[in-house]
C-alpha cells in the first residue's frame, strides 16, 4: 500500500468515527425522551398508590437514562453504545426481576412486562456485541484535534463553490455530494454532512455526455467505490475542475 493510500485510509477512519460521535450525539436525544416518559411513570405509580420501592427504583431508572442521554449529547464517542448496553440491561433486570417476585409470592407475572425485559435483554446483549466491535475498529482512535480539523475542513467543502474554488465540485445526484480536491486526495461529503468518502483518482469515476443540452448543463454519471449514484445534471465549472485534477493526479493507464 502506497503511503497516499495509507493516508487515505487514516482519513476516512476519521470520518468514520466521526460519523459514529455524530450517531451516538443524536441518539442522546432519544435517552433523554425516554427518561420523561420513565418519570411520567414513576409519578402515574405514586398517584396510583404503588409500592414505594417500584417508584424509587423507576425513578432512579429515568435519572440514569438522562444522565446517559446528557453524557452522549455533551461527550459522544463509543462508549456512549456501551453506557446504551447497561442502561437496558438495568431496565431488563428491572422487569424481569419484578416479575419474578410476583412470581415467588404466589402471583401472576405479566406477560407484557416479560417480552419487554426479555426484548430489553436482547437489546443490551447486542449493543454489548456492537461496542466490542467497535473497541476491535477503533483501536487507535482519532484525536479529538483531528476530529475538529475534519469537522472544519467538512464545513469549507460544504460551502465551497465550484465557479469560484478550483478546487470544489458540485454533484447533485442522489445523495447530493460536494467535493474538494486536495493534492491527489478527494473528499466526498453529502450535502447534509453526514456521510464522507476519502477516494483517490482512480476510486471513483465522473463521466459526461458530450453534448450540451444548453446552459452549460449535461447528464452526467458518479461511481464511487464501485457504487453507482443516480443520474445527474453536472456544470460545465465542476466538470473543468474535475478533469483539470485527473489530468493532474490520475494514473496513465498503459495502451
Amino acid at each position: 500500500m502506497t503511503e497516499e493510500a495509507t493516508m487515505r485510509l487514516r482519513l476516512q477512519t476519521v470520518a468514520a468515527y466521526r460519523e459514529l460521535r455524530r450517531s451516538v450525539q443524536r441518539s442522546g436525544r432519544e435517552n433523554v425522551v425516554f427518561a420523561l416518559i420513565m418519570f411520567g411513570l414513576a409519578y402515574f405509580s405514586h398517584t396510583a398508590g404503588a409500592f414505594w420501592l417500584a417508584i424509587l427504583l423507576y425513578s432512579l431508572l429515568a435519572a440514569g437514562e438522562l444522565l446517559v442521554g446528557l453524557i452522549k449529547w455533551a461527550a459522544p464517542s463509543a462508549e456512549g453504545v456501551l453506557l446504551d448496553a447497561i442502561v437496558l440491561l438495568l431496565f431488563a433486570g428491572w422487569n424481569l426481576g419484578w416479575e419474578g417476585l410476583i412470581a415467588v409470592g404466589g402471583g401472576r407475572p405479566n406477560p407484557a412486562f416479560i417480552f419487554f425485559g426479555l426484548y430489553m435483554l436482547f437489546g443490551a446483549f447486542n449493543r454489548f456485541k456492537a461496542y466490542t466491535n467497535l473497541r476491535r475498529l477503533f483501536a487507535e482512535r482519532p484525536a479529538p484535534e483531528h476530529i475538529a480539523w475534519f469537522d472544519e475542513l467538512v464545513h469549507d467543502i460544504l460551502t465551497s463553490d465550484p465557479h469560484a474554488d478550483p478546487l470544489a465540485l458540485d454533484l447533485p445526484t442522489t445523495p447530493h455530494w460536494r467535493v474538494k480536491l486536495l493534492g491527489s486526495t478527494a473528499f466526498f461529503v453529502a450535502n447534509n454532512g453526514s456521510a464522507v468518502w476519502v477516494a483517490g483518482p482512480d476510486d471513483f469515476t465522473l463521466v459526461r455526455e458530450k453534448s450540451d443540452r444548453g446552459g452549460g448543463r449535461r447528464k452526467a454519471l458518479l461511481r464511487i467505490y464501485g457504487e453507482a449514484y443516480p443520474e445527474f445534471t453536472l456544470d460545465d465549472a465542476s466538470w473543468s475542475n474535475y478533469a483539470r485534477w485527473m489530468a493532474e493526479f490520475a494514473a496513465p493507464h498503459p495502451a
